[in-house]
């Protein structure tokens, strides 16, 4: 039952931190969904289950997944212009159907995987349309965030579940799907249409930066500096690097 404890455990995390974001804004929560809430944990977890190198390659499959997460939020949006919430969520999830077996091609190359991640990030946020922002204090609250949080512990049990028969790159790739994303995208699509979703999937995206540095810091530090010191110092720099950007978008904003 080791699986249903890292579940849990993600779960409330994400919970928590979601629920915190709700004063804030949408945008907020989507940069916090973007983070590695779930993908953090599920590499501890792999990495002392099954040693440092296997963490190593399951790092770069979760960096190479931002890719995946950036375009299920690009296709979603909008997809969400012109069709229902069955069409839109289809089509997203076809995209990233077509997009990640060739991730493959990435399995054992860090830089080559950095780069593509970051870079299709990059381009993908700069094209999304930014949005109203606005809180998100309002009725149906508490079933997005049981969605997100089930969705979120759904996500780590079974990478600790089907690891061993995925092997690490896959696993590392599983630690990262669009799951939170989809779950508040749908809700919010339902309640407040297709206008709604655009800060926080344009979030999620900005947020997808602190994901790709986590994985990338994780992968270079775990092997030298062990499992705790490699978490620290690649959670500073996620954080660092996805304050920088928010900071940026926010002076841009204003110089609009």
């Amino acid at each position: 039952m080791d699986w249903a404890y890292k579940a849990v455990l993600t779960a409330t995390t994400v919970a928590l931190l979601l629920a915190v974001a709700q004063v804030f804004g949408r945008r907020l929560a989507g940069v916090l969904a973007g983070l590695p809430t779930v993908t953090g944990p599920a590499l501890v977890w792999l990495a002392l289950d099954f040693g440092a190198e296997y963490a190593v390659e399951a790092a770069i499959g979760s960096v190479a997944a931002c890719v995946v997460c950036a375009l299920f939020a690009f296709a979603y949006e909008w997809t969400s212009r012109f069709c229902g919430i069955v069409v839109t969520l289809t089509t997203a999830c076809l995209v990233c159907l077509l997009v990640a077996p060739p991730l493959q091609w990435l399995a054992s190359d860090l830089a080559l995987a950095l780069l593509i991640a970051g870079g299709a990030t990059l381009a993908i946020h700069a094209a999304m349309p930014r949005g109203r922002d606005e809180t998100t204090g309002r009725p149906g609250v508490p079933g997005e965030l049981l969605l997100t949080a089930l969705a979120s512990g759904a996500v780590s049990g079974a990478v600790a579940l089907l690891a061993p028969a995925l092997g690490p790159f896959w696993a590392g790739v599983l630690t990262s799907p669009p799951l939170i994303a989809a779950a508040v995208a749908m809700h919010q699509h339902v309640s407040g249409g297709s206008r709604s979703i655009r800060p926080f999937l344009r979030g999620y995206v900005l947020g997808l930066f602190g994901r790709v540095a986590f994985g990338a810091g994780f992968a270079v530090l775990v092997v030298p500096c062990g499992v705790t010191a490699a978490t620290l110092f690649a959670s500073a720099a996620g954080c660092l690097l996805t304050t920088t950007a928010l900071r940026h978008g926010i002076q841009a904003r204003a110089r609009d």
